[in-house]
C-alpha cells in the first residue's frame, strides 16, 4: 500500500494524530494511507497527544514519549505493531513522559500485531521507563532499544508517575527491534525500568510474547489483576532492585513454546552480575498468583520458536525461579505444572535469606512434574538440600503445601488450550486453596484480603478477566 509522509502538529490538546496543523507542541511522523480512519505513527510525542477511538493506528519503529509529554489512548483504539527488522515497532515512554492507556471492562484498548496471521514477537512492545530507584545507576539503559538519553531509566523518586495503564491487551510483542534474533536483547511484552508507585497498572494481559510477558527493572510500581499468555520465555521477570507488590497474577503456557534461557513462571534476580550487596534489593511481594507450566506434555519441536538461531533446545524450568541473591515474599499462590522444580532456590545469599526471615514464601500451593522437586535447590547452594528446604517450607510457619499431583490444587481446568476462557482457572467447590489465605505482616497493607489462594475464586465468584464477547469482556485467549 502507497502511502504519503507528513510531518504533523497539535493545535490543542484534544487534537489527534489525524490533525494536520503546525505548531510546537508535537514533533512526530503520521503515515496516512487510503483508508482515513488508519494513521501509522513514527518519530517522538512531545507535548499532549490524544488519539480517537474512530482510528487504528500502525507503531512503526521507536516511537518514544519524550520527557514532559502526555500520550492519552482512550478506551476502544487499537494500535498495531509494525513487523519489519529494523523498524519493528516500540512505544517508549522517557523518564518524565506518561502513557494513559485507560480501557473498560467491555472496551479495551489492544496492541496487536499488524499481521494477518500473527505469532510471537512481530513487534517489539511497550517500554515504560520512570524515576523510581533500582541498584543501578540512573545512567542504565534499557535493553532490547539502542542507548539514548531517552532508554535511561531509575532515578530517586519512589512514588514517580508515569500514567496509567488499565483494561489493556498487548498481544504478538516481544520481538527482536534490531539485531540478530536470540541475541538475548528482545524487547519484552511490557517492560518497566525504574517505574514508580504513582504509576497505576491493573487489568492488563500480554499474550504470546517473544520474549518475558512482564519485565520489572527496579522501580516500584504495584500492579494488579495481570494476565501472561503463551509467552516465550519467562512470565514475570524482576531484576535490578523491584520491590513493588503484586496481587491477581496468571500466566498460562503453551507446551510447545519456551526459550533456550529455560522458561520460568517467575524468574527474579538481584543483578545479573551476582553481586549481593547491590541495594535496593530486589524483592517483590506477591500474592494470589497463579502460575501454569506445560504440565509434562513434550515439545515436539525445541528448536522452536526462536531457538533456531543459536542450535539450542528451549525448554522449561521452574514455576518460580529465584536466583543471584534475590529477596522474595511469596503467598496464598499455586504452582502447578513445571518440571525442574515448582520452587527452584539458586544460590546460599537466596537461600539464607528464607532461613533468617529476611525472605518468606508461605501458604503456597506447589507441584512439579518430577517427584520430589516441588520443593528444589540449584547447583552449587549448599544452605539446603531439596529435602531440607522441603523440610522448612512446609513447616508450620511457612505451611506450604507440595501436591503429588496438579488435580491437589482443585482448579476447574487449568491447563486447557482449546476455548480458553478464565473459568478455566477457578477453584472448585472444597477445593483447599479456596480457604486460609494470610494477609498479616507484610501483607497487611496493599493487597485485596481474599479467603482464597490463586488468582481466582471459586467458580461462581466476580471474574476480574472476562472474556471478550460480543460487546463484552476485555480478554482474550
Amino acid at each position: 500500500m502507497k502511502t504519503i509522509s507528513k510531518l504533523l502538529t497539535i493545535a490543542a490538546l484534544t487534537a489527534s494524530f489525524a490533525a494536520c496543523k503546525k505548531d510546537g507542541n508535537i514533533e512526530r511522523d503520521v503515515v496516512s494511507g487510503p483508508d482515513p480512519n488508519v494513521d501509522t505513527i513514527k518519530g517522538n510525542v512531545v507535548g499532549t497527544v490524544n488519539l480517537l477511538a474512530t482510528k487504528t493506528y500502525i507503531l512503526k519503529g521507536l516511537v518514544t514519549v519524550k520527557s514532559g509529554a502526555i500520550l492519552n489512548i482512550p478506551a476502544g483504539t487499537t494500535i498495531k505493531g509494525y513487523d519489519v527488522a529494523g523498524e519493528k515497532g516500540v512505544l517508549l515512554v522517557a523518564k518524565g513522559g506518561k502513557l494513559n492507556a485507560n480501557g473498560t471492562l467491555n472496551n479495551p484498548v489492544i496492541f496487536t500485531s499488524i499481521k494477518a496471521t500473527p505469532t510471537n514477537g512481530d513487534w517489539g512492545g511497550i517500554i515504560i521507563l520512570g524515576q523510581a530507584p533500582t541498584n543501578k545507576p540512573a545512567t542504565t539503559f534499557i535493553e532490547g532499544i539502542p542507548n539514548t538519553s531517552d532508554a535511561q531509566y531509575g532515578g530517586t523518586t519512589p512514588a514517580d508517575n508515569s500514567g496509567t495503564i488499565t483494561y489493556t491487551r498487548i498481544e504478538y510483542a516481544g520481538g527482536v527491534f534490531q539485531g540478530a534474533l536470540g541475541n538475548n536483547n528482545e524487547v519484552n511484552g511490557l517492560t518497566l525500568g525504574g517505574v514508580g508507585s504513582g504509576t497505576v497498572i491493573n487489568h492488563v494481559q500480554v499474550s504470546y510474547s517473544g520474549d518475558d510477558s512482564f519485565e520489572f527493572f527496579g522501580g516500584t510500581v504495584n500492579p494488579t489483576h495481570l494476565i501472561s499468555y503463551r509467552a516465550i520465555d519467562d512470565d514475570f521477570d524482576f531484576d535490578f532492585g523491584y520491590s513493588g507488590r503484586l496481587q491477581f497474577l496468571v500466566a498460562l503456557r503453551d507446551p510447545e513454546v519456551n526459550d533456550q534461557s529455560k522458561s520460568n513462571g517467575i524468574e527474579c534476580d538481584n543483578d545479573n552480575t551476582g553481586v549481593a550487596t547491590n541495594v535496593p534489593r530486589t524483592h517483590p511481594i506477591i500474592s494470589n498468583l497463579t502460575v501454569l507450566g506445560n504440565n509434562g506434555v513434550a515439545d515436539s519441536n525445541p528448536d522452536f520458536p526462536v531457538t533456531s538461531a543459536t542450535g539450542v533446545d528451549g525448554s522449561f524450568q521452574a514455576g518460580a525461579h529465584f536466583r543471584r541473591n534475590t529477596g522474595l515474599s511469596v503467598r496464598n499462590s499455586i504452582f502447578l505444572g513445571f518440571p525442574a522444580a515448582g520452587l527452584l532456590v539458586d544460590g546460599n545469599v537466596t537461600a539464607d535469606s528464607l532461613t533468617n526471615g529476611a525472605s518468606e514464601f508461605r501458604k503456597n500451593f506447589v507441584h512439579s512434574n518430577t517427584s520430589g522437586k516441588a520443593f528444589a535447590v540449584a547447583s552449587g547452594t549448599t544452605s539446603y538440600t531439596d529435602a531440607t528446604l522441603k523440610t522448612f517450607l512446609t513447616n508450620a510457619t511457612n505451611a506450604n503445601v507440595e501436591l503429588a499431583a496438579v488435580s491437589g490444587a482443585g482448579l476447574v481446568n487449568p491447563f486447557n488450550l482449546s476455548s480458553v476462557n478464565s473459568t478455566q482457572f477457578f477453584l472448585t467447590s472444597g477445593a483447599a486453596p479456596a480457604t486460609g489465605a494470610d494477609f498479616t505482616g507484610a501483607f497487611s497493607t496493599g493487597f485485596s484480603s481474599v479467603a482464597y489462594r490463586g488468582a481466582f475464586p471459586v467458580s461462581g465468584g466476580a471474574n476480574w478477566a472476562t472474556v471478550r464477547s460480543g460487546s463484552l469482556g476485555w480478554t482474550r485467549f
